[in-house]
Protein backbone atom coordinates (compact mmCIF):
# COMPACT_ATOMS: atom_id res chain seq x y z
CA UNK A 1 0.00 0.00 0.00
CA UNK A 2 2.77 2.40 0.94
CA UNK A 3 4.62 1.68 -2.31
CA UNK A 4 1.56 2.58 -4.40
CA UNK A 5 1.26 5.93 -2.58
CA UNK A 6 4.91 6.72 -3.28
CA UNK A 7 4.44 5.88 -6.97
CA UNK A 8 1.27 7.98 -7.07
CA UNK A 9 3.07 10.95 -5.50
CA UNK A 10 5.99 10.64 -7.93
CA UNK A 11 3.64 10.57 -10.91
CA UNK A 12 1.77 13.58 -9.51
CA UNK A 13 4.98 15.59 -8.98
CA UNK A 14 6.23 14.79 -12.50
CA UNK A 15 2.86 15.75 -14.00
CA UNK A 16 2.83 19.10 -12.18
CA UNK A 17 6.39 19.81 -13.33
CA UNK A 18 5.45 19.09 -16.95
CA UNK A 19 2.45 21.43 -16.78
CA UNK A 20 4.46 24.24 -15.21
CA UNK A 21 7.43 23.89 -17.55
CA UNK A 22 5.23 23.79 -20.66
CA UNK A 23 3.66 27.09 -19.55
CA UNK A 24 6.87 29.05 -20.25
CA UNK A 25 7.54 30.14 -23.84
CA UNK A 26 10.57 32.06 -25.05
CA UNK A 27 11.07 33.89 -28.35
CA UNK A 28 14.05 35.52 -30.03
CA UNK A 29 14.78 37.33 -33.27
CA UNK A 30 17.70 39.40 -34.54
CA UNK A 31 18.94 40.89 -37.77
CA UNK A 32 19.79 43.97 -39.79
CA UNK A 33 16.91 46.07 -41.06
CA UNK A 34 16.68 48.92 -43.54
CA UNK A 35 13.89 50.99 -44.98
CA UNK A 36 10.55 50.61 -43.23
CA UNK A 37 10.67 47.60 -40.94
CA UNK A 38 8.47 46.15 -38.19
CA UNK A 39 8.97 44.24 -34.98
CA UNK A 40 5.74 42.31 -34.50
CA UNK A 41 4.59 40.49 -31.38
CA UNK A 42 1.47 38.32 -31.27
CA UNK A 43 0.12 36.36 -28.32
CA UNK A 44 -3.04 34.63 -27.18
CA UNK A 45 -4.84 36.86 -24.67
CA UNK A 46 -4.23 34.49 -21.73
CA UNK A 47 -0.43 34.86 -22.07
CA UNK A 48 1.53 37.38 -20.03
CA UNK A 49 5.09 38.26 -20.95
CA UNK A 50 7.84 40.68 -21.76
CA UNK A 51 10.03 41.39 -24.81
CA UNK A 52 13.38 43.19 -24.49
CA UNK A 53 14.52 45.01 -27.67
CA UNK A 54 17.89 46.58 -28.46
CA UNK A 55 18.23 48.73 -31.58
CA UNK A 56 21.70 49.78 -32.77
CA UNK A 57 21.30 52.36 -35.55
CA UNK A 58 23.66 52.60 -38.52
CA UNK A 59 22.50 56.19 -39.10
CA UNK A 60 19.41 58.17 -38.09
CA UNK A 61 16.57 55.86 -37.04
CA UNK A 62 13.02 56.61 -35.97
CA UNK A 63 11.06 54.18 -33.77
CA UNK A 64 7.26 54.39 -33.74
CA UNK A 65 5.50 52.47 -30.97
CA UNK A 66 2.02 50.94 -30.93
CA UNK A 67 0.63 53.86 -28.92
CA UNK A 68 1.69 56.29 -31.68
CA UNK A 69 4.62 57.81 -29.82
CA UNK A 70 7.91 58.08 -31.70
CA UNK A 71 11.58 58.45 -30.87
CA UNK A 72 14.55 59.43 -33.04
CA UNK A 73 17.74 57.63 -32.03
CA UNK A 74 21.35 57.91 -33.14
CA UNK A 75 22.96 55.54 -30.64
CA UNK A 76 22.09 52.16 -29.19
CA UNK A 77 18.67 52.16 -27.52
CA UNK A 78 16.98 49.44 -25.49
CA UNK A 79 13.39 49.13 -24.34
CA UNK A 80 10.99 46.55 -22.98
CA UNK A 81 7.54 45.73 -24.32
CA UNK A 82 5.27 44.57 -21.50
CA UNK A 83 2.63 42.08 -22.60
CA UNK A 84 -0.13 41.93 -20.00
CA UNK A 85 -2.67 39.15 -19.77
CA UNK A 86 -5.81 40.59 -21.37
CA UNK A 87 -8.27 37.72 -21.13
CA UNK A 88 -8.98 34.15 -20.19
CA UNK A 89 -9.95 32.68 -23.54
CA UNK A 90 -7.61 29.90 -24.50
CA UNK A 91 -7.18 29.97 -28.26
CA UNK A 92 -8.61 26.96 -29.99
CA UNK A 93 -6.68 25.95 -33.08
CA UNK A 94 -3.99 27.97 -34.78
CA UNK A 95 -3.40 30.93 -37.07
CA UNK A 96 -0.75 31.10 -39.76
CA UNK A 97 1.25 33.88 -41.35
CA UNK A 98 4.22 35.92 -40.21
CA UNK A 99 2.98 35.81 -36.61
CA UNK A 100 1.73 32.23 -36.36
CA UNK A 101 0.14 31.12 -33.09
CA UNK A 102 -0.95 27.73 -31.81
CA UNK A 103 -1.46 25.96 -28.49
CA UNK A 104 2.21 24.91 -28.61
CA UNK A 105 3.35 28.42 -29.60
CA UNK A 106 1.10 30.95 -27.81
CA UNK A 107 3.65 33.78 -28.23
CA UNK A 108 5.44 34.79 -31.44
CA UNK A 109 7.91 37.47 -32.45
CA UNK A 110 8.95 38.53 -35.94
CA UNK A 111 11.22 41.08 -37.57
CA UNK A 112 9.91 42.09 -41.00
CA UNK A 113 12.37 44.06 -43.09
CA UNK A 114 11.64 46.69 -45.75
CA UNK A 115 7.85 46.27 -45.68
CA UNK A 116 7.03 49.40 -47.71
CA UNK A 117 4.05 50.97 -45.95
CA UNK A 118 4.07 49.95 -42.28
CA UNK A 119 0.35 50.63 -41.82
CA UNK A 120 -0.53 48.51 -44.89
CA UNK A 121 1.69 45.71 -43.60
CA UNK A 122 0.08 45.75 -40.14
CA UNK A 123 -3.42 45.92 -41.65
CA UNK A 124 -2.65 42.96 -43.90
CA UNK A 125 -1.61 40.92 -40.85
CA UNK A 126 -4.82 41.84 -39.04
CA UNK A 127 -7.00 40.99 -42.04
CA UNK A 128 -5.24 37.81 -43.15
CA UNK A 129 -5.22 36.34 -39.67
CA UNK A 130 -8.78 37.33 -38.84
CA UNK A 131 -7.38 38.78 -35.64
CA UNK A 132 -10.50 40.77 -34.87
CA UNK A 133 -12.43 37.51 -34.28
CA UNK A 134 -9.66 35.67 -32.42
CA UNK A 135 -8.62 36.36 -28.80
CA UNK A 136 -5.07 37.51 -29.57
CA UNK A 137 -3.10 40.68 -28.96
CA UNK A 138 -0.87 42.24 -31.61
CA UNK A 139 1.89 44.75 -30.76
CA UNK A 140 4.10 46.40 -33.37
CA UNK A 141 7.08 48.75 -33.35
CA UNK A 142 7.99 50.41 -36.65
CA UNK A 143 11.64 51.06 -37.42
CA UNK A 144 12.43 53.67 -40.07
CA UNK A 145 16.09 53.55 -41.10
CA UNK A 146 19.00 51.13 -41.03
CA UNK A 147 19.80 49.31 -37.78
CA UNK A 148 20.75 46.08 -36.09
CA UNK A 149 17.88 44.73 -34.00
CA UNK A 150 17.97 42.10 -31.26
CA UNK A 151 14.73 41.14 -29.53
CA UNK A 152 14.06 38.35 -27.06
CA UNK A 153 11.54 37.62 -24.40
CA UNK A 154 9.24 35.16 -22.75
CA UNK A 155 5.61 34.53 -22.03
CA UNK A 156 3.78 32.58 -19.39
CA UNK A 157 0.45 31.02 -20.22
CA UNK A 158 -1.27 29.68 -17.13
Amino acid sequence: MRRSWIIFLLVLVISVQLVVLSSFHDVEVDGFVNGNSVIGVAKWNYVQGSIHVTVTPMGPVELVFSDGSSLNISSQYSFTIQLPRTGDVIGNGAISGPLALSQEEPLNLTLAQNVGSVSNYVNSIRQSEGISQIPIDLTVVAIYGEAEVVASGFGIGL
